[in-house]
């Protein structure tokens, strides 16, 4: 069996009074596992999708492999690669954060701004990291799978009738 960590499944959460996020229990595992037992999240935002995402500290170290692997690839191959700018890519927009027993957690400022956060999250696993999205903006994101949108849809009908938080 591999030693990657693989998150799927999905999940709501609404911040709480102090404004924080719960981490859904089977991915808060997995992140801890990740960061060596340790309540240790990585935040940052995806380029291209709109959101954030999150993973453990193994992931970091990934992305940092990937870079070297990449740059070595490049010289192989004879084509310039700027690897500084592609770490400064990879790694200078993520945030360390801890996380509570409760998988209570604060997102960054930055990115919740970046990814157009309020006051609900919907956690959606992709892989090697989650997605951590506006339910609405995932609503409206053509590209993600007709049954996720449509759960996360009803989800925001049924809160914005005052059937959540």
């Amino acid at each position: 069996m591999s030693d990657v960590i693989l998150y799927s499944g999905n999940a709501f959460s609404v911040a709480d009074g102090k404004g924080r996020f719960v981490l859904p229990l089977e991915m808060r595992k997995l992140v801890a596992q990740a960061s060596g037992g340790q309540n240790r999240l990585c935040l940052s935002v995806h380029f291209d999708n709109g959101c954030a995402t999150g993973f453990g500290l193994s992931h970091k170290q990934f992305l940092f492999d990937e870079v070297e692997k990449l740059e070595r690839q490049a010289y192989e191959a004879g084509r310039d690669f700027n690897a500084d700018l592609e770490r400064e890519n990879r790694l200078g927009t993520i945030e360390d954060v801890n996380f509570d027993d409760g998988g209570r957690f604060f997102l960054h400022p930055d990115i919740k701004e970046e990814a157009g956060i309020t006051d609900a999250v919907f956690f959606y696993g992709v892989g090697r990291y989650f997605q951590i999205w506006k339910p609405e903006a995932l609503v409206e994101s053509p590209d993600r799978p007709a049954l996720i949108r449509n759960k996360v849809r009803r989800w925001v009908d049924q809160r914005a009738a005052g059937g959540g938080k």
